[in-house]
This record gives C-alpha cells, structure tokens and sequence, in this order.
C-alpha cells in the first residue's frame, strides 16, 4: 500500500495548488533557517545544507500524506462497519 499512495503523491498530489503553496512555505522557512550560516559555510556547503533540508521536508510531506490516508482509510471503513 505504501508505494501506491507514494504514486499517489508523486504522481498527482504534488500538481495540486495547496501542495504546491505548502512546498512554497517550506521553502521560505529552509531560506530563513540557512540565512544565518550564509557567512559562515561556502557556497558548495550552503546549498547542501538547503538540499537536505528539502530532502528532510518532502520525506516528512510524503509521510505526512500517508499516515493521513491510512487514518481517513480506517476512519472510513470503521464508519461504513457500524
């Protein structure tokens, strides 16, 4: 079930306006957090630190987007089984 709803959120969720916006917040708060450390790290430094940030934010979107399709799937299914 897991690598169906990563094709889901890969797939589809990812075009949609609210992921899109979400991903646009995260991206300023990655922007913020780093700002700090642009003195201090080179170039090559800082824009890894940025890819890990993003690689940690959309590692926690995507388990965010399945943990919330398990729980709406057993919600579901506990109502229909009343």
């Amino acid at each position: 079930m897991k690598e169906l709803l990563m094709k889901i959120y890969n797939s589809v969720l990812v075009y949609e306006d609210d992921v899109i916006n979400v991903s646009k917040v995260v991206d300023d708060e990655i922007n913020l957090l780093v700002e700090p450390y642009q003195t201090r790290l080179s170039d090559d430094e800082l824009e890894t630190l940025k890819d890990l940030l993003s690689s940690t934010a959309l590692i926690a979107e995507q388990t965010g987007f399945e943990v919330g399709m398990r729980f709406a799937i057993k919600l579901i299914f506990s109502l229909l089984s009343d």
